[in-house]
């Protein structure tokens, strides 16, 4: 199974999405899954951001590397596409068929059943960064208890009728 995770440049939630669902999956000894996250609009090779990479670090979260554009093969090869604003699952969905809509959630929704979209605390304040930062990792627990579930289980979490 392959997750991408998605938002506007992918310097802040995406990359500590991908971040924190790795560390947790980790966790639970699921190996099989891959984790990825891109950015709906080209900040290619922009650094993280740096107070979000700061909050992430003080959680003991790397964030590594610099932003991704998404592209048509990770959109392509994806079970999983969890984007962190509704603004993103439209842009998603101009360039997946169809058919295969049924794959994109947004972040709240996926984890809290929610259909709200995950503040993007660029440019904000320390409270901000740092709600984000809790919300993520809940929602990642979340998530990946979901995961285990399917995968030790046979339970269908990801499926809209």
């Amino acid at each position: 199974m392959k997750i991408l995770f998605v938002c506007y440049a992918n310097i802040c939630r995406s990359a500590l999405a991908e971040v924190v669902l790795k560390k947790k999956l980790q966790e639970k000894g699921l190996t099989d899954i891959e984790v990825e996250s891109a950015g709906v609009h080209n900040y290619a090779g922009a650094p993280r951001d740096y107070m979000m990479s700061s909050y992430a670090h003080k959680a003991g979260y790397e964030l590594g590397g610099t932003a991704r554009y998404v592209t048509q093969p990770m959109i392509d090869s994806a079970d999983l596409i969890i984007c962190m604003e509704h603004t993103h699952v439209v842009m998603i969905q101009r360039l997946l068929a169809y058919e295969r809509w049924s794959r994109i959630y947004t972040f709240n929704e996926i984890c809290f059943g929610e259909q709200t979209g995950l503040i993007d605390p660029s440019g904000d304040t320390g409270y901000v960064y740092h709600y984000v930062l809790e919300k993520i990792q809940e929602g990642c627990a979340i998530l990946a208890w979901k995961l285990e579930k399917m995968v030790n289980h046979g339970e269908i979490f990801f499926q809209r009728k």
